[in-house]
């Protein structure tokens, strides 16, 4: 069992606090909540009465959270850097044996869509190991410092946001031809390991009854996209922020053992590895 030494950390703290996952208001945990998709999951998850731990990595709580928070009783705010194990871990510490229903591993770096360091012939080589760092690293810290609150809540589930730019075989298509969406070299690759990952993730999970699964927002209307060139093609790809997190919530809502490790577009889709 993949989290054996974690269990009695938690059944302690069942004895301790008398906390029990029936108890529990169903919990989600955000990466990235502060801002674009994640802000947005935070905000329809606390509108549904869910206990949303909302998780941003500045120095101070960001206004968007501050009043979400403030709107929201069931809104808790916490600091985590996803490269930073210090700060994954003393959340974790805080938070205790508190069942954790959905790990939404939301927190990415992008990079402009025409961002020389990312274009063959002028890449640079030091920004790949922050693309790494957060976009890959970043989610399995996480998912390994959060686990056993995952697999001691009633849904067990682990998700991360991923991308199509992910994908081996839409990238070998005539897909970016035709839509005029260009390579980023470094988030490309960091979001196809991101998807590696977690097909390792969801084989190691399964005994433990936890399903691992990335979903593919498609192209989001938030503040970094709008500054975006957009071609024809492009803008007629658009999804707007509430419309793609409620049907990615939609199917989290579905995620089970029987669909664990795979990706997923918002719509439900398989999309190719």
């Amino acid at each position: 069992m993949l989290i054996s030494h974690q269990l009695p950390r938690w059944l302690a703290l069942t004895v301790l606090y008398g906390l029990t996952s029936a108890a529990l208001a169903d919990t989600v945990l955000i990466t990235g909540a502060n801002s674009g998709i994640g802000l947005e999951f935070a905000r329809q998850y606390a509108v549904d009465g869910w206990h949303v731990i909302a998780t941003h990595r500045r120095d101070t709580v960001p206004e968007s959270l501050a009043a979400l928070s403030s709107q929201y009783d069931n809104v808790q705010i916490e600091m985590i850097d996803v490269t930073d194990s210090a700060t994954i871990a003393a959340v974790a510490a805080k938070l205790g044996g508190r069942p954790i229903d959905i790990l939404l591993n939301n927190a990415g770096i992008v990079g402009t869509m025409e961002d020389p360091a990312q274009k063959f012939g002028s890449l640079d080589y030091d920004l790949l190991h922050r693309f790494v760092d957060v976009n890959l690293a970043g989610p399995l810290r996480v998912s390994e410092a959060f686990y056993g609150n995952v697999a001691a809540s009633k849904q067990k589930k682990i998700v991360a946001v991923s991308s199509a730019a992910g994908s081996l075989t839409i990238s070998a298509s005539d897909f970016r031809q035709e839509t005029g969406i260009s390579t980023r070299y470094w988030y490309d690759i960091s979001k196809a390991g991101l998807n590696m990952g977690f097909i390792a993730l969801s084989k190691d999970a399964a005994d433990d009854g936890v399903s691992v699964a990335v979903y593919q927002p498609g192209l989001v209307r938030v503040a970094r996209t709008e500054q975006y060139p957009m071609t024809d093609a492009m803008k007629s790809m658009m999804v707007e922020v509430d419309d793609s997190v409620s049907a990615m919530r939609q199917r989290f809502a579905e995620l089970g053992p029987d669909t664990s490790g795979n990706f997923f577009d918002r719509r439900g889709e398989v999309i190719p590895w």
